[in-house]
């Protein structure tokens, strides 16, 4: 049978959908069911620790009721909070941009280098093995109090999470696509970008992800050795003073500040591998 006596395919029945509209409705509330979740499950948290202070009557001055934090973090915002804030934010956002800075760039080196890779990954490994807060007081020593060491300390606490997920990224590439793009006449620079790099997205953003919690944690830690200003500082004096309300504000405000630094690498993430925003979708589908 020739082309033109093959007979004409039938017409697809149901509803037909334009390009570049949205094939189901449901797509647009996806946003919407995981802010509901993540509303619920902060509420049920806060009901739980409510409970649990009524029904085991402990002491205010151990564990103080969920409305008394939130009072007390309302009339201490534009005292202190916000920018005992904004300075935790600011040493967490800058740790954690520098790891990125040095992390990437260092994980293609010991990509492309047998011997990088011998050499440095031990080092790597060895580093963490040092507890981070015995290295914040000398940092305190050689740099002062200011932003500085609260920014290397962060960086110190996320960089290994990081260049570990992008070595691992870049270097799970099967053998197969690398034969493929030689064959087809790429050149390094070529694969790299069409082939590792894409391949890669996936666990790099999955150790940014685990770095942006830990450079919190970093700066966190640095203001908790020597700082006169951050979260951090501020739930010491707190402490001392016994206001537990304002200590758990402070708390509360760490996680916030997590909460959105881990919220806007995911948001990157989903500009950067819209593939997997389809899976997601998918499997959205499927549980509908």
């Amino acid at each position: 049978m020739t082309l033109e006596e093959r007979p004409e395919s039938p017409e697809v029945s149901g509803p037909q959908v334009e390009p570049g509209t949205r094939a189901n409705p449901k797509r647009s509330f996806t946003w919407l069911k995981r802010v509901a979740e993540f509303a619920i499950s902060i509420g049920a948290l806060l009901v739980a620790w409510h409970l649990a202070v009524v029904i085991f009557d402990i002491p205010a001055y151990v564990v103080p009721l969920p409305w008394d934090v939130l009072v007390e973090l309302v009339d201490q915002w534009n005292v202190q909070l916000y920018d005992e804030t904004m300075v935790t934010f600011i040493e967490s956002l800058g740790g954690f941009l520098l790891a990125v800075a040095v992390s990437v760039p260092l994980a293609i080196l010991i990509t492309y280098s047998d011997l990088l890779n011998r050499l440095v990954m031990p080092a790597l490994v060895v580093s963490q093995v040092i507890p981070k807060i015995a290295l914040a007081p000398l940092f305190v020593i050689w740099l002062g109090f200011g932003l500085l060491p609260k920014i290397l300390m962060s960086f110190l606490v996320a960089f290994f999470a990081i260049v570990v997920s992008t070595v691992v990224g870049l270097q799970s590439i099967e053998p197969n696509m690398l034969h493929l793009s030689r064959s087809m006449g790429a050149s390094t620079l070529q694969t790299f970008l069409k082939v590792r790099l894409p391949n890669s997205l996936p666990t790099f953003f999955g150790g940014l992800k685990v770095g942006v919690t830990l450079a919190v944690i970093g700066a966190i830690v640095g203001e908790f050795v020597g700082a006169g200003s951050g979260l951090g500082h501020l739930t010491i004096i707190a402490m001392a003073s016994l206001n537990l309300p304002l200590t758990f504000a402070a708390i509360l405000m760490m996680g916030v500040i997590g909460v959105v630094m881990y919220g806007a690498v995911e948001l990157l993430e989903r500009l950067a591998v819209p593939w997997k925003k389809r899976d997601e979708f998918e499997r959205f589908q499927g549980t509908a």
